[in-house]
């Protein structure tokens, strides 16, 4: 059987739901909390629209196939080794089998997962399958960052709203991987309540070096350190878990401000500054990241 994200459960359900009844959009954009949970939610998504059944029985002929990863009917785009970028190449393909005949009953399902990792060309060439979706076909574009895909790809699939976990949903998931309840919420905390952010702060062993690094930044925008030691607090330790916390440290600390009416705006340009940071970094991962924020840093301050 498939793992799942309990969070994910009732919207797959629903969507096999509409595969069953024949109401299932050509195309769907969902929108998830990070990368690896665009990843796991990709994963489960074919179980529940290409079984038998539509319930992921994880016994039907189906539900073996695709445990095999020998599905026909079923081609996953992802970024392929060190790459960042699902490229054109890539897509041409995904649409090549698309275009085929189903084998079986329940038809083509292609994902596309995370679409924000798309490159420019790769999302341009999903249009004419947009346009002219082949019959019984069914794309997925699933994403934490939908605002990076070209507004022509998005206006032309149905969205599908996705809830994000609750607490108790969060707490659990990170006590089925033995975090006790106090490292789960100081975690979460973290991670701005995105649990597999919080599993991997935890297990990278880095949760004091990042609180030490949020305390630099605070100290930095408000003109009590220098810049230098963010560079310093950000050395040897990994890019991604850096923006991401960093990101969410900023994200949280606005809405706080701004519930207070005492709102910096300093603090929404460093924010807007790392989401832009990020995103160059997907493209273009050989970035200095420490080097970076310091220099974000003295043009902000």
């Amino acid at each position: 059987m498939v793992s799942l994200l309990a969070w994910h459960q009732p919207v797959l359900s629903q969507l096999a739901v509409r595969r069953e009844s024949e109401r299932l959009s050509h195309a769907s954009l969902l929108s998830v909390g990070s990368d690896q949970e665009a990843m796991a939610f990709a994963t489960a998504l074919p179980y529940y629209l290409l079984c038998e059944s539509y319930n992921a029985c994880g016994s039907c002929r189906a539900c073996r196939l695709l445990a095999q990863g020998a599905h026909s009917d079923h081609h996953l785009c992802q970024p392929e080794g060190t790459s960042k970028v699902i490229k054109i190449d890539q897509i041409r393909a995904l649409l090549a089998m698309g275009a085929k005949t189903a084998s079986y009953p329940a038809g083509k399902v292609l994902v596309v997962a995370p679409a924000s990792s798309l490159n420019r060309n790769a999302a341009n060439a999903l249009l004419k399958f947009l346009e002219e979706p082949p019959t019984q076909t069914y794309l997925f574009l699933v994403a934490s960052k939908t605002s990076q895909l070209p507004a022509t790809v998005r206006s032309r699939c149905q969205r599908v709203p996705l809830a994000r976990p609750s607490l108790d949903q969060s707490l659990e998931y990170l006590r089925e991987h033995g975090l006790s309840q106090t490292c789960a919420l100081e975690a979460l905390n973290l991670a701005n309540g995105e649990p597999l952010l919080a599993l991997d702060i935890e297990q990278s062993g880095s949760a004091s070096a990042l609180l030490n690094l949020i305390d630099r930044v605070q100290a930095v925008l408000q003109g009590g350190a220098s810049a230098r030691e963010i560079g310093i607090k950000a050395q040897n330790l990994e890019a991604t878990l850096v923006l991401s916390v960093l990101i969410a440290s900023a994200y949280r600390n606005a809405v706080d401000q701004a519930e207070r009416s005492v709102l910096d705006t300093r603090l929404l340009t460093w924010h807007k500054a790392l989401v832009d940071l990020s995103e160059t970094y997907a493209r273009s991962p050989n970035i200095n990241i420490p080097l970076a924020l310091e220099q974000l840093c003295v043009n902000i301050r």
